[in-house]
């Protein structure tokens, strides 16, 4: 428990309006979009890096645990309050600091939202291409700290390709700049590429520099229907290997595509797998892309291929896509999305084991994600209450990660491991390369009172 005098502390720095020990808001705060939960002893909202920095001297100085929180929407528990203590809460930093279109860069605060930082860039004619399928509520600073995919990964990557330096709180609170405002930066150790993805338990983010892209001149989007997983992997794998150059490549299975359609009140042809292409450039380019797409994909196995090309009939597939997750959590009360990755001429192999193992164990699983980087989300509806069934999902889970692993796989590909996938980072690393990881986190965390419990 954290005392009165700590919780006057920290009302002294941030006002009292922006500190709350409300048991509503306490409860509220201690969840996040997996099923796990833990709670906070106070939840504060800093406004400034300074407020930020003296949060955390006081929490150094007490050994208060402080665990980083954006707009909770993390799948794997990073925000959750292991050991209690302080939620340090950043959707009050929302500032866009300062645009730069002849550098192709942006600097924001943590919690400006994604799709909002894109209505700002939109009239410049610019964009941040790291679009999570949560894009109209997650935070940049959230997506930072797990290092979130796009839709359009195959093309754009991941958030550490996109961001150029960031400012950072230490757990003592001395207050770092890393990184530069030039593309290229090889002086020092790379601790950009260290602080993106550490899940807030190396440093938290104050304000962050990213790099932008122009909109592309025109864009389309193909829809391709396969009966088999083999057919849908050699989609994923041949549209890459054509070099017509798509920005995403996604995919839904039959279950998804269903829940889905009804969810967002449209209607989809069906298939056992349905997946999209994104073709985006000048519009001279477009057409022959999309033909010679169509050709490979027909020749890969679809069974038919449809293209559309108005904004409308676009924007109609993605919230489709969009919908998946949330349409899938209302089929049974408990819904765990997975996130795991293979290398994209695994992606059929993984469909596969993934419906073997379903049915082996008897769960119900739905399989969607990004497809494009091998990067796919095994949806597992269930009931929590049902001991006997969340045995058999945890059967499922050890046995999936083991043969994504065995695929040349990672655990996780965008959604962090947190303390949902921790116990399986063995299954991963050698216990030598992990104790490489303990070893940064004691030397920049020697009080281990940064989101501690989380990763390794």
């Amino acid at each position: 428990m954290i005392s009165d005098a700590v919780v006057r502390k920290l009302e002294d720095i941030v006002g009292s309006e922006n500190v709350s020990t409300s048991p509503t808001d306490l409860h509220v705060y201690s969840y996040d979009a997996s099923i796990a939960h833990a709670t906070p002893d106070v939840i504060v909202w800093p406004q400034t890096t300074e407020q930020v920095s003296q949060i955390m001297k006081l929490a150094y100085e007490e050994e208060i645990p402080v665990t980083p929180r954006g707009a909770g929407s993390c799948l794997s528990g990073g925000p959750l309050p292991l050991k209690g203590g302080i939620s340090i809460t950043m959707t009050k930093m929302t500032r866009i600091l300062d645009l730069n279109p002849n550098r192709l860069q942006v600097s924001v605060e943590p919690g400006v939202v994604v799709d909002r930082l894109n209505e700002y860039l939109q009239p410049h004619g610019l964009f941040y291409p790291i679009n999570p399928a949560s894009s109209s509520i997650a935070t940049i600073g959230g997506c930072v700290g797990e290092d979130a995919g796009p839709l359009r990964g195959v093309k754009y990557g991941t958030t550490k390709n996109w961001v150029l330096g960031l400012e950072v709180v230490l757990p003592n609170g001395k207050v770092i700049h890393v990184g530069s405002k030039t593309f290229k930066h090889v002086a020092g150790y790379d601790l950009v590429r260290l602080m993106v993805g550490s899940e807030g338990t190396l440093g938290i983010f104050t304000k962050i520099n990213l790099r932008l892209a122009p909109i592309p001149e025109a864009v389309a989007v193909a829809s391709a229907f396969f009966d088999s997983a083999d057919a849908a992997g050699k989609g994923v794998r041949d549209a890459i290997l054509s070099g017509v150059d798509p920005s995403g490549i996604e995919l839904m299975e039959r279950a998804v595509v269903e829940a889905a359609s009804k969810h967002a009140g449209l209607k989809l042809p069906q298939a056992e797998f349905l997946i999209l292409y994104e073709i985006a450039g000048s519009k001279e380019s477009i057409e022959p892309r999309v033909r010679k797409l169509a050709k490979v994909l027909k020749e890969a196995g679809a069974t038919a291929v449809d293209v559309a090309y108005e904004a409308e009939e676009r924007a109609r597939l993605w919230k489709a896509r969009k919908a998946a997750f949330p349409a899938l959590s209302r089929l049974r009360p408990t819904c765990i999305m997975e996130d795991v990755a293979v290398p994209i001429d695994n992606v059929g192999k993984l469909l596969e084991a993934l419906r073997s193992l379903a049915k082996k164990h008897d769960v119900m699983v739905a399989t969607f994600g990004h497809a494009g980087d091998g990067d796919l989300h095994p949806t597992i509806t269930t009931d929590e209450r049902d001991e006997e069934e969340m045995k058999r999902v945890a059967a499922f889970r050890a046995d999936m990660y083991k043969a994504v692993v065995d695929l040349e796989g990672t655990i996780t590909g965008e959604h962090g491991v947190g303390i949902t996938k921790k116990p399986y980072l063995k299954l991963q690393f050698r216990e030598d390369e992990i104790e490489v990881m303990r070893s940064i986190k004691r030397a920049i965390d020697p009080k281990n009172i940064l989101n501690p419990g989380k990763i390794i």
